[in-house]
């Protein structure tokens, strides 16, 4: 995995680099020229969804999704991790869900073309059944990770007491 996260992180830096300079062209096209290609809003727009969804592979791997915790600081250790490892393996589903339904959405995909570069959409579809794949590998790991462990994992969002509670 550590060859996979390593490429993940550049491919995200790289589509980065790609769309800070394709908007940058579209604005300076629009504002200086008074006459923007096309293309450029689409491949930046492209560029964004990729990195999106690319990140979440991270993000799942880190904890850093946005979670809900008003109970977890009051339960204790044992249910509190046990909350999470049952999380853990929901998100397994739901994302071996989803990439199951992003390969179906990339094959018809194959019969579409963008409008403004005139590329198949499979090409850009391609990242749901690839970037699910790479959650779905995460959340496994995360949720064997967590299976391991026999309290609740150390978290700043989960073990953060809240500044509301007295």
């Amino acid at each position: 995995m550590k060859y996979i996260r390593k490429a993940t992180e550049a491919i995200i830096i790289f589509l980065f680099v790609i769309m800070v300079f394709v908007v940058f062209l579209q604005v300076v096209a629009r504002y200086v020229f008074n006459s923007p290609p096309s293309w450029t809003e689409e491949l930046g727009r492209y560029c964004q969804v990729w990195i999106i969804i690319l990140t979440s592979s991270i993000c799942i791997r880190k904890g850093s999704h946005l979670a809900v915790d008003y109970l977890s600081h009051r339960m204790s250790p044992t249910l509190s991790h046990s909350i999470n490892v049952f999380i853990s393996f929901l998100v397994a589903i739901y994302v071996a869900v989803v990439t199951v339904f992003g390969w179906k959405l990339m094959m018809v995909g194959q019969y579409q073309v963008s409008p403004a570069m005139q590329i198949k959409m499979s090409y850009v579809y391609v990242i749901f059944p690839l970037g699910g794949l790479l959650m779905f590998l995460e959340a496994v790991l995360k949720t064997v990770s967590s299976l391991k462990k026999k309290e609740a994992p150390d978290s700043s969002v989960i073990n953060e007491k809240s500044p509301f509670v007295t």
